[in-house]
């Protein structure tokens, strides 16, 4: 290997492959949209022709689906007001997790010579779950989400009475913790997920790098990648089921959180409405005199 040769390099960044104007359009991109390319036929495919007793590729199409409406279905009474988003959330990222272990992606593209001169290879594909672009992007849309519901179930009022906390006098103190709390959401899913596959796209590269050179001297290296490959197969499906039950989560919070602040001002009211209610005397009847 030359000198100004990298054995490795996997960029943190999404690479540029061209740009229109003020639009850079990255490999990350590419893998976002074959990842919504594949769905959009997929979907194409189950409702073009719906079977009443399904076949292989309409069970397989179901499955996921079925499997999430399921455990939605579990969260509180109106999960049917949320369950297309943990759905659509759980399938996105799946499929966007599952395409960088496909051949070629991340190890087809152009090599290019950076400003120290040394060699690398710009992927044409990069999967989408590897840019924190896209993560953070999916994670304000669920923020959106379940602030948006808060605010639906407990209306303007409720949502800022629950970031004020109880007691009042403590909300200076409160309200920043409260509001730190929400934003952190925000961070963490995005975060999460980014890290996750991002780590999982090194581990891979480093063990297709060495034993790459060593498959020469040992032929049985040739099969180690095949576990990890295996591994991060595992990890996709649970990176994306962890981020789709999260954001679920967060919506029930925002529903439970109104549904007890009126359960406690229910308890509240109730002993003051008993002892409002007069008692009345039974007066004996003259038949009983």
């Amino acid at each position: 290997m030359a000198a100004g040769d990298a054995l490795l390099h996997v960029s943190i960044k999404a690479e540029e492959l061209f740009s229109i104007g003020p639009l850079h359009f990255t490999n990350s991109m590419v893998g976002a949209l074959l990842a919504s390319a594949i769905l959009l036929i997929l979907a194409w495919v189950f409702v073009r022709r719906p079977e009443l007793v399904p076949g292989r590729m309409q069970s397989l199409i179901e499955f996921p689906i079925e499997w999430m409406a399921d455990i939605v279905s579990g969260s509180t009474s109106r999960w049917r007001g949320y369950v297309a988003l943990v759905i659509g959330l759980f399938l996105m990222i799946l499929v966007a997790n599952w395409l960088g272990l496909l051949p070629g992606v991340g190890t087809i593209g152009l090599a290019h010579t950076d400003e120290a001169g040394v060699k690398e290879l710009v992927p044409f594909v990069r999967p989408a779950s590897a840019d924190l672009n896209f993560t953070l992007g999916l994670a304000i849309v669920a923020f959106i989400v379940f602030v948006a519901w808060g605010i639906r179930i407990n209306g303007v009022k409720g949502y800022l009475l629950e970031l004020i906390g109880e007691p009042r006098y403590m909300a200076p103190l409160m309200f920043p913790i409260h509001l730190i709390s929400e934003v952190s959401r925000l961070v963490s899913l995005s975060m999460r997920l980014f890290g996750n596959v991002f780590a999982g796209e090194v581990l891979l590269g480093t063990m297709l790098a060495l034993t790459t050179a060593a498959v020469f001297i040992l032929p049985l290296a040739f099969f180690v990648p095949a576990i990890f490959l295996g591994l991060e197969l595992l990890f996709g499906a649970v990176q994306a089921l962890v981020f789709a039950l999260l954001a679920m989560t967060y919506i029930t919070m925002a529903e439970h959180e109104g549904g007890h602040d009126e359960e406690h001002g229910a308890e509240g009211h109730g002993p003051s409405e008993e002892s409002a209610t007069p008692t009345t005397a039974h007066a004996p009847s003259p038949s009983a005199s």
